[in-house]
């Protein structure tokens, strides 16, 4: 079975100041409370503005990477990632590890040379397995969604942190002090709702290949 080794920095980070830092930690000991039961591997920093953890389920990396970023970009920071899918070594008898830091295999190998084709490419999300045609039409199709998602203003990334907490417009709506017809408005605009959307069909098509 294909795991998923995510890896990621920060884009910019050393001209954000010194509270960065904490955002990060932030964000990843929220993503561990969030994620538990699908990580193979708890996310860690290192390097100081880098993080990587190990997805036991390869289809959650989709909706992983859009949490991850909205959280960020709700903290006036965003970042790259690179995924790799494939095998892992080193993992315990229940397919865990208190560390992604103790962990080698295909799966890291691939994560570490989709960030660096993400960086290159000056693409948001990147990901390699071992099907060189599948990768290059998602890698294709990451590309446009991050053409898109570029463009969303502040706003619009703090409330889709909210709604991927609550699947709920009317709760976002609530919690924004606007209306309901406000907010889906706003993610009609800017293609919110398609954009998560096409993230869950990658999650079908990840699953697929298993």
């Amino acid at each position: 079975m294909r795991l998923a080794a995510l890896n990621g920095d920060l884009v910019g980070s050393r001209s954000l100041g010194p509270g960065v830092p904490r955002l990060l930690t932030e964000v990843l000991e929220e993503a561990n409370r969030r994620f538990a039961p699908a990580l193979a591997a708890p996310f860690e920093a290192f390097k100081g503005d880098a993080f990587q953890a190990l997805l036991a389920e390869s289809a959650r990396f989709p909706r992983t990477v859009v949490w991850l970023e909205a959280q960020f970009r709700a903290r006036g920071l965003s970042a790259r990632y690179g995924v790799g899918l494939g095998a892992v070594d080193g993992l315990g008898q229940a397919g865990r590890a208190p560390s992604p830091a103790l962990l080698t295999g295909e799966a890291f190998l691939r994560a570490e040379a989709a960030l660096t084709q993400a960086r290159a490419e000056r693409a948001p999300v990147q990901v390699r397995s071992d099907q060189a045609a599948w990768d290059a039409s998602t890698n294709a199709a990451l590309q446009l969604l991050g053409f898109v998602w570029k463009r969303w203003p502040p706003a619009v990334w703090r409330r889709l942190a909210r709604y991927l907490e609550t699947r709920d417009l009317k709760a976002v709506a609530r919690s924004e002090g606007v209306s309901y017809q406000a907010v889906h408005k706003q993610f009609a605009i800017w293609g919110v709702r398609e954009a998560t959307r096409a993230l869950e069909r990658l999650a079908r098509g990840v699953e697929a290949m298993d």
